[in-house]
């Protein structure tokens, strides 16, 4: 399953995020907070706040793309839009510029908030090892990266492959609906 990423849903809930945190958050805590938050809106609406990429870790599973623009990886467009809004120093990420408030929806923004109370709420333990055992479609990738299909999210969240079908044919959908009004 392919989703569309949003690189301005990416920016707002990244920025959302940060600003719960005073304005500064982590690197490793903002791209799980973000996984976890996405992988609980494709469970429960059969797509993801940023539409972005999944991928497993050895430190668990990541929202890739963010990661990547956090390290300063991605298109010229993504970069310009995620470097105006988003600062990093060293492994802390701030907000510069907070994006418009209409970027998220109201269930977006609690599926936000749910994520950034579980995973604050786990940082007395080792984050990494909560979710290798709270997130079973994670993959131990070695010293490497593997991909997770968002459809095996909702396999594990037992949906069925009707189900399944039809997140997929509805999200192909919207990505070519997307292409063709050049939105990315």
């Amino acid at each position: 399953m392919l989703l569309d990423f949003d690189i301005e849903k990416a920016i707002a809930a990244a920025a959302y995020l940060v600003s719960k945190q005073g304005g500064k958050e982590s690197m490793f805590f903002l791209v799980k907070k973000l996984y976890f938050a996405d992988r609980s809106a494709l469970i429960n609406w059969g797509n993801s706040i940023t539409g972005d990429e999944l991928a497993s870790l050895p430190s668990g599973p990541v929202v890739s793309r963010i990661y990547d623009l956090m390290k300063g990886i991605g298109t010229e467009r993504n970069l310009k839009l995620w470097n105006d809004a988003i600062a990093r120093q060293g492994n802390t990420i701030s907000i510069k510029h907070y994006p418009d408030d209409g970027s998220l929806s109201e269930r977006e923004i609690e599926a936000l908030e749910k994520s950034r109370r579980t995973i604050d709420g786990i940082r007395g333990i080792k984050v990494s090892d909560w979710f290798h055992k709270n997130c079973p479609e994670w993959t131990d990738p070695g010293r490497s990266s593997i991909p997770i299909d968002p459809s095996q999210i909702l396999r594990i969240a037992n949906k069925s492959e009707e189900e399944i079908r039809q997140l997929e044919h509805a999200n192909d959908e919207l990505r070519i609906l997307n292409c063709l009004l050049g939105a990315q």
